[in-house]
């Protein structure tokens, strides 16, 4: 023990005169000189268990970080892996829906060829010229492809006969080939422009196909359920005869107010959808949009999370867009299909309006054509033709209020339809919104509940210090008298030792003066002999023989051996297992090794033999 280790002579003060607590401090130290560290009246702080006690929490905590980490990422992958059975489980039934609904119309595709190849049907000139047409496309396409693939596959073929014939020489690089590559070459590169050339043409011509085919006019030929309204008085209308001049322009002129009307409510749509006109497919290429489209309709509405799946779906379809972008682009697409069936239902009403008002006209006017044939008949007079007309009057304003109420019906269920949607579009947005705000709520608590634990630990590990530092100045204090008191006994010790020195020193000389008496006493007074050097030694005789025994045995070993044959050693037990153990890789086990310490020996050892130098405590 070095003279810094101070933790091993704490001790306790008690108050009392200064010779008396110094004579128990001797005391005190005494007694624990004499029990050394295995004292049991105070405890030594083991700094290394401490270490590996704060490695074994530190690994402890790295492993519950890890395993916590491989929770979430299996949560993660779970979380994918239930999204994508369901994504697959609705692609399997729109596939299925797609597949038959293609077959229908392939049915109803041959259905109408034949019956529109049938005698005495109304489209025969109409197939018959589509058949002609579709003969044409045939042979047109037969021509391109013997002047456009058959050439290329040809080449082909030929270019994979000479590569076979002329590899090994292309290989080796022989010079009369080089001109034969070179027309190869320019051949290929010839082939190549001509093929982009072909595919810039028919590039063209799809596109101009496209932009013909998205036309307004073959759009509106298209549109079957969309009615055409011809504006101003029909001429149907025009050609009616009446005999009453003002009521035929009172209801011809009902044809135009109602027009006026329809036109005014569609040009009002047009200013309330301004935004959602004016952006063609909502910013987006035709392509995305036909894409979101059909990713959308994809997922039916009675589908529980339904506008979770597809917005989860859009974002793997579109990695580039954010959540903020298909968001918006669906709040375009809603409100575009909302003008669109507005807009559809307005022009149908129209056209239906202006049926029913020519139907009811006619018959207003065939009723006045008999009124003024019964007149003309029974000579009514004048006042009885008065009232018909007040009546026929007043069956038009009747007519004209009814279809008014009806029309303003129409457009406040239109009104409640579109709230209903935005209404549970905003549920949904807001259960989306609420079930985000919840899991944040729930990562908020859970790092305010780590920022509590890490106070309180900061707090407990902030006391520790202070009652450290507390200790420490009364281990400080204690040091102090401590350094003193061992100063003193230092100095009692060196002035010990120097008179012990000077004691030894006088001992020393006084045992030389004996040492040197011993020596006169037993010092050697022999007569010199040179010639005893030169003669022989016993050893030297014995060597060559001289004075020996002449029956020596040459074959007996030079020294006795006192030890065990090779047979007893491989019987030791012990031994067989060390070996059975070192070949098997097992020798340095902890296991084995106290397997050797417990095997005994065949015979148990003498008494003599054992060790009393090394003891089991």
């Amino acid at each position: 023990m070095t003279g810094r280790d101070y933790r091993s002579f704490l001790t306790v003060h008690r108050s009392g005169s200064k010779e008396t607590g110094r004579a128990d401090e001797a005391d005190k130290l005494l007694i624990r000189m004499k029990a050394g560290l295995g004292s049991t009246r105070y405890q030594k702080v083991d700094y290394d268990q401490m270490k590996a006690q704060t490695l074994e929490r530190r690994i402890a905590g790295n492993r519950s970080l890890l395993k916590m980490n491989k929770l979430r990422e299996f949560s993660k992958v779970s979380k994918e892996t239930t999204l994508l059975k369901q994504h697959r489980t609705v692609w399997q039934r729109e596939l299925g829906r797609l597949d038959s609904q293609r077959h229908r119309l392939e049915r109803e595709q041959e259905n109408a060829i034949l019956e529109g190849s049938s005698e005495g049907s109304s489209i025969t000139m109409f197939m018959l010229e589509a058949e002609d047409y579709k003969m044409q496309l045939e042979e047109e396409l037969e021509k391109f492809r013997k002047a456009t693939a058959e050439p290329i596959w040809t080449l082909r073929d030929d270019l994979k006969v000479w590569l076979a014939r002329n590899k090994s020489r292309l290989d080796r690089g022989e010079e009369a080939l080089e001109e034969d590559h070179a027309e190869v070459c320019k051949v290929v590169e010839s082939v190549k422009e001509q093929q982009e050339e072909v595919m810039k043409r028919l590039s063209h011509e799809q596109w101009s196909l496209e932009s013909e085919l998205e036309s307004g006019f073959l759009q509106h030929v298209l549109q079957g359920t969309e009615k055409h309204v011809v504006e101003g008085i029909p001429v149907e209308a025009e050609m009616l005869e009446c005999p009453d001049l003002e009521l035929r322009e009172s209801v011809l002129q009902e044809f135009l107010l109602l027009d006026e009307k329809y036109l005014e409510k569609l040009r009002e749509l047009d200013r309330r959808h301004a935004g959602t006109i004016g952006l063609s497919f909502g910013g987006w290429t035709r392509d995305d949009h036909l894409i979101f489209t059909s990713i959308v309709e994809m997922y039916p509405r009675d589908m529980q999370n339904r506008r979770m799946l597809y917005i989860d779906r859009l974002k793997k379809q579109f990695p580039k867009k954010s959540r903020v972008e298909l968001v918006a682009h669906e709040d375009w697409m809603i409100n575009h299909r909302y003008y669109n069936q507005l807009r559809h239902t307005l022009i149908n009403s129209w056209a239906r309006d202006k049926q029913e008002l020519y139907e009811r006209g006619a018959a207003t006017f065939a009723d006045a054509c008999l009124a003024d044939e019964l007149q003309r008949a029974a000579a009514i007079d004048k006042h009885r033709q008065e009232e018909i007309r007040r009546e026929l009057y007043e069956k038009v304003e009747l007519w004209r209020e009814q279809k008014l109420e009806a029309m303003r019906i129409e457009a406040e269920l239109e009104v409640q339809r579109l709230r209903s949607a935005q209404r549970e579009l905003e549920l949904e947005k807001q259960k989306e919104e609420k079930k985000r705000a919840a899991e944040k709520e729930k990562i908020n608590v859970y790092k305010e509940q780590l920022r509590k634990e890490h106070e309180a630990e900061e707090a407990k590990k902030r006391e520790r210090l202070a009652e450290l530092r507390k200790a420490m100045a009364v281990q400080a204090a204690h040091d102090k008298e401590r350094v003193a008191f061992r100063d003193h006994l230092q100095q009692l010790k060196v002035e010990k030792m120097k008179e012990d020195q000077m004691r030894l020193e006088e001992e020393e000389m006084e045992r030389e003066r004996r040492l040197e008496a011993l020596r006169e006493q037993v010092a050697v007074h022999v007569e010199s002999d040179p010639v005893r050097m030169m003669k022989d030694t016993t050893a030297s005789k014995a060597r060559m023989g001289i004075g020996a025994e002449q029956d020596v045995n040459i074959q007996r070993p030079l020294f006795d051996m006192r030890t065990f044959p090779s047979d007893k050693v491989m019987a030791d037990p012990r031994l067989k297992l060390e070996q059975a153990l070192r070949q098997a890789g097992l020798h340095e086990n902890p296991y084995a090794r106290r397997m050797l310490a417990s095997t005994q020996p065949l015979r148990p050892p003498r008494r003599d033999m054992k060790s009393t130098l090394f003891k089991d405590n």
